[in-house]
């Protein structure tokens, strides 16, 4: 019995979700083209308020982080590279006093094993509105 349920876990583990071959996954540019398509940029800001309201937020792997407030999509491409930044990792930042800043951490991990797979510094955001 004990065998049958190890084996069980070593396959739960071990089976990925099934994409269809025809799913196209975006790229970091690509989701960003998407999300900032018919805005135009504004002057740039060293941090967003992060707090009690809702805020959708985005990954743009190997780039970055998009949050939006309201109708503001906030586009934050991290200092350097950014490889471990995929769709499917956690984004672990610390805030200060309910703002996400310029020279703050992203800390990264792999989705459901919490194994780090490195780290990434914001940079300024660019807020982009309708015209």
């Amino acid at each position: 019995m004990r065998t049958l349920i190890h084996s069980a876990l070593v396959a739960a583990l071990v089976i990925a979700p099934t994409v269809p071959a025809s799913a196209k996954i975006e790229t970091g540019q690509e989701k960003l083209a998407r999300l900032t398509a018919g805005r135009v940029p504004g002057k740039l800001v060293d941090c967003i308020n992060i707090g009690m309201t809702s805020n959708d937020s985005e990954k743009l792997p190997g780039l970055g982080m998009a949050y939006r407030q309201g109708s503001t999509w906030y586009v934050n491409l991290f200092q350097g590279d950014c490889p471990g930044l995929r769709d499917d990792t956690i984004v672990i930042t610390k805030l200060h006093m309910s703002q996400l800043c310029r020279g703050d951490v992203a800390d990264l991990r792999m989705s459901g094993a919490n194994i780090p797979v490195g780290s990434c510094i914001f940079g300024q955001f660019t807020p982009y509105t309708k015209p």
